[in-house]
C-alpha cells in the first residue's frame, strides 16, 4: 500500500521523554521493518489532563490513523522511544481554532470512550453524527458504539435517531438548533404577518436537516409550547394572520356562504371564481377558517361548514340509535337533499373522519 499524508494530533506517553512546549523535530516510525519520516510539533497548548504539550505530527504512513492508536517512533538525536497516543485524527481540521478552544476539544478527545465519542457528536452539530463517520474516526466496534450511545442517552447527552447504523445528535446541538427555529419563525412571522405560518420545508432547506433531526427539533418545541404545529405549518404561539379589511370581507362571506348552503361542499376553484381571489390569499384564508374549526376540508378538496358537519353527525347518530347500521348513496341524497354532486365527496368526506366505512355500494355507520 502506498504511503499516504497524514496528519494528526497526539499525546506523548513516555514519561522518560519529556518534550518542551514550541519544539520542533523530526524522526521516524518504525512499521513492519520499513521506515516512515515524521515532523513533530510540540504545541504550546498543554494538555489540562495531562499537564503536556499536544503534539502535532505529520508523516506519511501506510495505513489510516484512528483515534487511541498508538505509534512508536524514534526522535532524530534521541535514543528513547517516542510513545504516541493518537487523540485526534486529521488534525489540521483543528489548526485555525484560537489556543483555549482547541485545548477544551483536544482534552475532550483525550478521555474516555465516552467523552469521545460525546465530543464527536457535538462537534458534528446539528446535521448529526452517522456511524460510518464514527467508524472512520475510531476502531470500536459496532456493538461498543451502540452500548456507549445508549449510556449517553440515559445520561441526558445525546439522542440515538437510528440503532443500526448508528445516528445520533447531541443535546448541545439540539438545544442549539431549537433556538435557531425559533429565532427564524420569529423573523418570518415579522416578514410575512399576512402568511399563515412558517412551512416545514422552509426550516427543513434553511438548515439543511435530515428528517428524523428535523422532527425531533420540532417535536421538542411543539412539546415544550415554544411552536405551534397545524398541517404542515408552524407558528409561534399567539401569532395572529393580519388580513386586510377587504380579505376579512371575504373571509366573512366565505364562512357565511357555506353555512347558508345546508349540506353543501365547495372546491377551492369554485370559491376562487365567486371571490376573485389570488389562490394564495384564498388559501391563508380557509386556513384560518379550518385553524378556528370553522370549516372542514375533504383529502378532494372539498369544503363544508362545521355547523352542517355537526348536523350530519347527529342525524347518523340518530339513525344508528333507531337501529340502522347501512346508508346508501340514495338514503343520503334523501337525508341531506344532495344531489350526486355533492352527496358523493361529502360521503367520502364522512369516511375519512371515521363516521361511516365504504363496503360495496353502500356505508356502514360507525
Amino acid at each position: 500500500m502506498n504511503p499516504k499524508e497524514t496528519k494528526f494530533f497526539a499525546l506523548n506517553e513516555n514519561e522518560k521523554l519529556p518534550l518542551v512546549p514550541g519544539l520542533q523535530t523530526s524522526g521516524y516510525f518504525r512499521i513492519s521493518n520499513k521506515e516512515y519520516l515524521f515532523t513533530l510539533t510540540a504545541t504550546r497548548i498543554t494538555s489540562s489532563l495531562l499537564s503536556q504539550p499536544y503534539l502535532y505530527v505529520e508523516t506519511r504512513l501506510p495505513h489510516q490513523v484512528k483515534w487511541n492508536d498508538r505509534l512508536n517512533g524514534q526522535l532524530k538525536d534521541q535514543s528513547q522511544t517516542l510513545k504516541l497516543k493518537v487523540i485526534y485524527p486529521n488534525g489540521p481540521s483543528f489548526k485555525k481554532l484560537k489556543d483555549e478552544k482547541l485545548i477544551s476539544r483536544l482534552d475532550k478527545f483525550s478521555g474516555t470512550e465516552e467523552q469521545m465519542l460525546l465530543a464527536l457528536s457535538e462537534e458534528a452539530g446539528i446535521r448529526g453524527l452517522r456511524q460510518e463517520e464514527i467508524t472512520n474516526f475510531c476502531r470500536l466496534s459496532e456493538a461498543r458504539l451502540r452500548q456507549l450511545a445508549i449510556d449517553l442517552e440515559k445520561e441526558g447527552q445525546l439522542y440515538i435517531l437510528e440503532f443500526s447504523p448508528l445516528f445520533i445528535l447531541s443535546t448541545k446541538s439540539l438545544i442549539f438548533l431549537t433556538e435557531k427555529i425559533i429565532s427564524y419563525l420569529k423573523s418570518y412571522h415579522q416578514k410575512r404577518p399576512q402568511e399563515i405560518g412558517l412551512p416545514i420545508k422552509k426550516i427543513k432547506d434553511r438548515f439543511s436537516l435530515p428528517r428524523k433531526i428535523l422532527l425531533l427539533a420540532l417535536s421538542c418545541l411543539s412539546r415544550d409550547k415554544k411552536i405551534i404545529i397545524q398541517n404542515d405549518l408552524v407558528m409561534a404561539p399567539g401569532f395572529e394572520t393580519v388580513l386586510s379589511s377587504e380579505e376579512q370581507e371575504v373571509i366573512s362571506a366565505i364562512e357565511k356562504m357555506l353555512r347558508e348552503k345546508k349540506f353543501s361542499s365547495f372546491s377551492l376553484e369554485e370559491l376562487m371564481k365567486k371571490f376573485k381571489v389570488h389562490p394564495a390569499r384564498l388559501n391563508t384564508m380557509l386556513e384560518l377558517l379550518l385553524q378556528k374549526n370553522k370549516i372542514v376540508q375533504s383529502r378532494d378538496g372539498f369544503l363544508l361548514h362545521s355547523d352542517w358537519l355537526e348536523e350530519i353527525k347527529r342525524e347518523l347518530a340518530q339513525l344508528k340509535k333507531s337501529g340502522k347500521s347501512e346508508l346508501s348513496v340514495g338514503d343520503f341524497k334523501k337525508m341531506t337533499g344532495l344531489t350526486r354532486k355533492y352527496a358523493i365527496p361529502l360521503l367520502e368526506l364522512l369516511d375519512e373522519l371515521g363516521l361511516t366505512r365504504r363496503i360495496g355500494p353502500k356505508r356502514i355507520i360507525l
